[in-house]
């Protein structure tokens, strides 16, 4: 079995996604980048998987992006470069059109491509040892649009110029007070727990609500053109025809924990 590689766990309603690379810190190689929008299809399509948790494996790092020991060989040139962009632009659109909510359990470096990935997130935990960054411009490597754009929908333009430009990682409370994370625990223990916390509560949730407001909050971000407001007022209007809202009046009234089905 390679020693890099993406794992995912579907348990308890959380599909746990896992980059798993100890010896490169969870830097994502190729194979690791063409197996992930076959992982993130499967999510959106296993029912039972109601919110993603993306976490990296170890005690030394969420993700480090990409990995650069490949270079080299596969992406020395433009030429190459757009091979290997289109397997992150995969990724990428494969997230951003997930309608469950994604959850990131972020401990350690968390740069690059990492980053990306966590800012795709919906919540985002880290533990005090956590590292954000965008080190491109000491690679050399161009932080292109796309991924600035990813950026800036967090943390705003002047953030992301300071971050960009500069390549710094930031650490400790610069991480809340720039918008980077939900919230930080003092270490990865609580960082690990606060998260799957989250992710708990989320699956409890109502299936079709989560998906109204996955969809709501992914028009309003559209860049591409105005929000697509019937596309959200129709799965607006499928919460409440649906079993599952009927499921939630009943438990209230009846001061019980509800059920939903998805239904």
């Amino acid at each position: 079995m390679s020693e890099a590689r993406v794992t995912l766990a579907i348990a308890d309603g959380i599909a746990h996604l896992t980059f798993d690379h100890p010896r490169r810190m969870n830097a994502i190689t190729a194979s690791m980048w063409q197996s992930l929008p076959g992982l993130l299809d499967e999510v959106a399509a296993q029912p039972e998987a109601r919110v993603l948790l993306l976490q990296g494996a170890g005690d030394r790092a969420f993700c480090t992006g990409n990995d650069t020991s490949e270079f080299e060989a596969i992406r020395a040139s433009a030429a190459q470069s757009a091979a290997y962009n289109a397997w992150q632009r995969a990724v990428a659109e494969r997230m951003a059109a997930l309608e469950k909510p994604a959850i990131a359990a972020i401990h350690g470096h968390c740069l690059g491509a990492g980053l990306e990935l966590a800012l795709q997130c919906d919540l985002r935990f880290a533990s005090r040892e956590a590292r954000m960054g965008v080190p491109a411009v000491k690679l050399g490597l161009p932080y292109r649009l796309e991924d600035i754009v990813k950026l800036v929908d967090v943390v705003g333009l002047a953030t992301a110029r300071l971050m960009v430009l500069t390549g710094r990682s930031f650490a400790g409370e610069a991480l809340e007070r720039l918008g980077l994370v939900t919230q930080m625990l003092p270490d990865q223990a609580a960082m690990q727990k606060a998260a799957l916390e989250a992710a708990r509560e989320v699956a409890g949730a109502a299936p079709l609500s989560l998906r109204a407001a996955k969809v709501a909050f992914h028009e309003l971000a559209r860049r591409d053109g105005p929000p697509d407001l019937a596309r959200a007022q129709l799965l607006a209007d499928a919460c409440y025809d649906s079993a599952d809202y009927a499921e939630g009046r009943a438990a209230r009234a009846e001061r019980r924990a509800p059920r939903f089905k998805g239904e």
